[in-house]
């Protein structure tokens, strides 16, 4: 790397938190100290969740062997407000005018730390793109930027500012090929170098999982039924909605756990269930740390992964966590068929694949699964095969290799 080793990430995010991408975050950063880098983690001082109030060590709340150095830098806060204090707030315009504040003071508070207190050399990451516009342009000297895609803004005026970026930074991590493909279309010859790294998994936490017996005592699980089970966000185009609904077409001896979402989510959600008469058949587990999500996936007959085809951060650009960690966790997965899913699962090989938005579909995916166990186990030895060609570790090592590239080929320092 350009100054030996020496990564700032940027994260304009809650820390902790119990959305996924802070998970991410903090996977990558021990894998890219596991690599030799020298990893700062610039974050916004901001109020928290009161579950998440007493976490001392965000380390080792995520389960990481190796903390990188934190910065909390102030910001103005109103996302609180929307979020937490009064989320019946939490709509527009009030939602997007509180993140819009948020995130421009942020953006001026990691500016002027970054200007002031590291090396011009050193290596600027972050998935936020629009912390990255004052590094990136009117550069006095040429300091490294690096943007790490997960999704593509909808709204025309993000669009803009975004395409506005993109020939000024030294490069993007795409996390798939459907959204590297769609950069490409978007800048034409403009575009910056691009290196495609899906997302990963730690393997070691999955070494020492208890079986599916055990980890139902351990969890109040009930040990007669069949689980299926959805770990993540509750989020519309995760096709939560869908496996909802697919309960109930599925045998009565199947039981949907349903593991994570934060609280607003969990309420809101479970009044639609309640109003759908689907409440009986749905167990909301709510959020749990990370380090006993592997508990969760062991205790399942069948792991599902809904994802909606109807927008294209589901269609096109996911890599998502809870796939690599369905694949580690050697439980057979249904999933949606769709393009960003393909680039790791096959139908019928490593997974069993279904009709997207359909709760036909996916109750009929799920049934013919618990009902051949031996297609099961042979579904889930091969994804637990597979899901070694995806680790944090390596796609650290393949994200550094790249970035010493490109400091080869251009006028990096």
């Amino acid at each position: 790397m350009s100054d030996p080793g020496r990564l700032l990430y940027l994260a304009n995010a809650r820390i902790p938190s119990e959305k996924a991408h802070v998970y991410q975050i903090f996977q990558m950063c021990d894998a890219f100290a596991e690599r030799g880098a020298r990893v700062r983690l610039i974050y916004p001082r901001r109020a928290n969740l009161d579950e998440l109030q007493d976490v001392g060590d965000p380390a080792a709340f995520y389960g990481v062997q190796r903390s990188p150095e934190l910065v909390a830098l102030p910001c103005l806060d109103p996302v609180k407000l929307v979020t937490i204090d009064l989320p019946a707030l939490g709509k527009t315009p009030l939602n997007p005018a509180a993140f819009a504040v948020q995130t421009a003071t942020f953006t001026l508070a990691a500016t002027a730390y970054v200007r002031r207190h590291t090396r011009a050399s050193a290596v600027v990451y972050s998935r936020d793109w629009p912390l990255l516009w004052p590094l990136a342009v009117g550069r006095e000297r040429p300091r490294p930027v690096i943007w790490e895609a997960h999704d593509l803004p909808q709204g025309q005026v993000a669009r803009r500012a975004l395409r506005r970026l993109l020939p000024r930074l030294d490069g993007v991590v795409a996390i798939s090929q459907g959204l590297a493909r769609e950069l490409a279309e978007w800048t034409r010859s403009a575009s910056p170098p691009v290196v495609v790294a899906s997302d990963g998994v730690g393997l070691e936490r999955f070494s020492r999982v208890p079986s599916a017996a055990e980890a139902r005592k351990q969890l109040d699980l009930p040990l007669d039924q069949q689980i299926v089970l959805y770990a993540g966000h509750l989020y519309r185009w995760k096709g939560v909605d869908t496996l909802a609904r697919a309960t109930a077409q599925l045998p009565p001896s199947a039981r949907v756990v349903i593991v994570g979402g934060t609280p607003a989510d969990r309420t809101s959600f479970a009044a639609w269930l309640r109003q759908e008469g689907l409440a009986q058949r749905v167990c909301l587990a709510g959020y749990v740390p990370p380090t006993q999500v592997p508990s969760y996936l062991a205790a399942a007959d069948v792991l599902v992964l809904p994802n909606s085809g109807s927008v294209p951060i589901s269609r096109t650009y996911t890599s998502p966590l809870k796939l690599f960690e369905y694949m580690a966790a050697e439980r057979p997965i249904v999933a949606s068929d769709l393009p960003a899913l393909r680039e790791v699962l096959e139908h019928n090989k490593n997974a069993w694949l279904v009709h997207p938005d359909s709760p036909q579909a996916l109750a009929a995916g799920i049934t013919s699964t618990l009902a051949d166990p031996e297609r099961g186990r042979r579904l889930a030895a091969a994804a637990a095969l597979d899901v070694r060609h995806y680790t944090w570790n390596g796609r650290a090592e393949r994200v550094l290799t790249w970035v010493d590239w490109l400091a080869s080929k251009t006028n990096l320092p």
